[in-house]
């Protein structure tokens, strides 16, 4: 029963249908003021007419910190200097640390289809877009998980007793 939900079911029902989106010509340092202050791993990067162009990530910015953009950052022995990396971090744009390329589905796309494509592609967000490329949200691997949680009958718990969810029938 639970494929046939995940086969009928569009996306559209399960993403989150206002995210927070950057530019590119943002700082990487407010960027990450957002992630924080918003509890999101990822945004969509946008266009000045709200079309998606590329997404960035908590991840990307983890990469920029270890790795340097394109290897630009010289190799050090030593430890690296928090404050070192955020006048790095403060100096940057998202559009020097985004993924350009960007995979995208209709809200019309099921459930099971955008699982497969995020399994498969190692995807943890996916912009949703309509036919005419505007964005209309954003689905994450844990908006999916949550679903599915859901769909086999488990709720979120209210804390009491250590509990973090409630088994299906499970009254208290």
């Amino acid at each position: 029963m639970r494929q046939q939900q995940a086969e009928q079911t569009p996306i559209s029902e399960v993403m989150h249908p206002h995210p927070h989106c950057v530019t590119e010509q943002q700082w990487v340092s407010e960027l990450v003021s957002l992630f924080l202050d918003k509890g999101i791993g990822a945004a969509p990067v946008v266009d000045d007419t709200g079309k998606p162009i590329g997404l960035v990530s908590k991840t990307d910015v983890v990469h920029e910190i270890k790795e340097g953009h394109r290897g630009n950052r010289p190799e050090i022995e030593a430890p690296l200097q928090p404050w070192w990396d955020e006048k790095r971090l403060s100096q940057l744009t998202v559009g020097e640390i985004m993924t350009p390329s960007l995979y995208t589905f209709s809200p019309s796309t099921t459930v099971a289809d955008a699982t497969a494509a995020m399994a498969f592609e190692g995807l943890h967000h996916l912009p949703v877009v309509e036919d005419s490329g505007k964005l209309v949200g954003m689905l994450s691997a844990l908006d999916l998980l949550d679903w599915f949680a859901r769909q086999a009958g488990y709720q979120p718990a209210d804390g009491h007793q250590g509990q973090v969810f409630k088994r299906p029938g499970q009254d208290t």
